[in-house]
């Protein structure tokens, strides 16, 4: 291609020095300025073309992964939507998770699994609003039965070990036209629910079906949610975003739940649980960051872990839960979390992590994780660690990393790898370091 431009810039010269043979730029030297011109004008078209199929190839992963994530309805995902908009028709979905742990620890090598399977349905309901519903079916204790004490459990979709449908959750969400139909601000959710689908969310860290599968990284170790022993039960939220749906940089929004301390529908208001969140969107040259800080108390009772006769204690805390992306593949997450050591074995925990989307090596579905987390032991349970629980306590941390990776088989199932390591289960640094090996696979629909 190149000499073909060299001959026809050759023809259009000489043909522009037989009409003026006077004129400076028919000087011998002008001709090669010229060649050399239209040549880097032709290599700079080529470049930019390559550039440009490049572009696409990545926008077109960025795209397949963008579109992975809309088709995924695991739980979260599905009450995480009905919040954020109004559906115009009956809605169904649901997933299946199975998944295999191994254990090798103080020389005991053991494997077992489980399985849990979730499905949902959404309603509209009113002008505004969204009925949901969704019931959990699961079996199986996995590798807990083998594990020494630890303050995180290796496998967060442990619920029911029992081979029977439960309703787990049933509520209603709306919002209203304050303070006007096209920036409606304020929402409100009621019924039986699941606080961990409204606080202390994270865009890397908060689904145990695609995620991350140990506690302390599903949610903040530091914060007792109300509800039953699974966390679900009755209560009421209400939400007011600050910024206008006109502010394309930034939006806050404030939220206020309570429910019900215990989660077995008697006296729902005597010991609740209650909270208070302020989230903080706001895009970093085009990568998203949110930021959310929230303080909680749980009044249910509590014991003085110093002295059993003080029996009548709450617990409260507080805490920040922090997810930014670093690149279009890339996003970083944080939380921090306190507690009261005084009815608490820990009583702060922190979280550190990330996970990566697998363009870079043509895999633009898949994502790849790791975090690091840390479980700082209370001085009261230490002093009294040996009563308690019938060892002694003497590390100042549980140490815990995982790592993950999750590979898309076909659009709706996918197999994820998964790895722990606990250092210091429980506090006991006599304890040998704990490591977990397994697999989840999830089936969505």
């Amino acid at each position: 291609m190149k000499s073909m431009v060299r001959h026809i810039s050759a023809v259009l010269v000489l043909g522009l020095m037989s009409s003026n043979a006077f004129a400076q730029d028919d000087r011998p030297g002008s001709i090669n300025e010229r060649m050399d011109k239209m040549e880097k004008r032709v290599g700079e078209i080529e470049r930019s073309k390559a550039e440009e199929k490049g572009m696409v190839e990545e926008l077109k992963g960025h795209v397949e992964t963008l579109e992975q994530e809309l088709t995924m309805v695991d739980y979260r995902t599905g009450r995480i939507k009905a919040l954020q908009e109004k559906v115009e028709a009956l809605s169904i979905g649901g997933d299946l998770t199975l998944i295999v742990q191994g254990i090798s620890a103080e020389g005991v090598s053991k494997a077992d699994g489980s399985y849990s399977a979730d499905l949902f349905l959404i309603a509209p309901v009113g002008r505004y609003g969204n009925l949901f519903f969704r019931g959990d079916i699961g079996q199986g204790d996995g590798i807990s039965p083998f594990m020494p004490p630890t303050f995180s459990g290796p496998n967060a979709d442990l619920e029911f070990n029992q081979p029977s449908f439960e309703l787990v959750e049933a509520w209603y969400w709306t919002e209203f036209d304050i303070p006007d139909i096209r920036d409606k601000r304020l929402e409100m959710t009621v019924g039986k629910m699941d606080p961990t689908a409204l606080f202390d969310a994270n865009t890397a860290a908060n689904s145990e079906v695609s995620q991350f599968l140990a506690d302390i990284f599903v949610n903040n170790l530091a914060i007792e949610f109300g509800g039953d022993a699974n966390g679900y039960g009755a209560g009421f939220s209400t939400a007011y975003r600050f910024t206008s749906i006109y502010d394309k940089g930034l939006s806050v929004t404030g939220r206020v739940g309570l429910f019900e301390g215990d989660g077995d529908f008697k006296d729902m208001l005597d010991s609740p649980f209650i909270i208070a969140e302020l989230d903080i969107w706001r895009p970093y040259y085009g990568l998203d960051g949110n930021y959310r800080v929230y303080a909680w108390t749980n009044q249910v009772k509590h014991t003085d872990l110093s002295d059993p006769s003080r029996d009548n204690l709450s617990n409260k805390g507080f805490g920040i839960s922090v997810d930014q992306k670093v690149s279009n593949d890339a996003t970083l997450f944080a939380r921090y979390g306190m507690q009261d050591k005084d009815v608490s074995y820990f009583d702060r925990v922190f979280t550190v992590g990330g996970q990566v989307v697998g363009n870079a090596w043509g895999r633009g579905n898949d994502v790849a994780g790791l975090a690091y987390g840390a479980s700082h032991v209370s001085s009261e349970f230490k002093d009294n660690s040996l009563s308690l629980e019938g060892y002694t306590a003497d590390a100042s941390y549980e140490h815990y990393l995982e790592a993950y990776y999750r590979f898309w088989a076909n659009s709706n199932i996918s197999v994820s790898p998964d790895v722990q390591v606990i250092v210091n289960p429980g506090g006991d640094s006599s304890k040998d370091t704990v490591f977990i090996y397994g697999a989840r696979l999830a089936a969505t629909f």
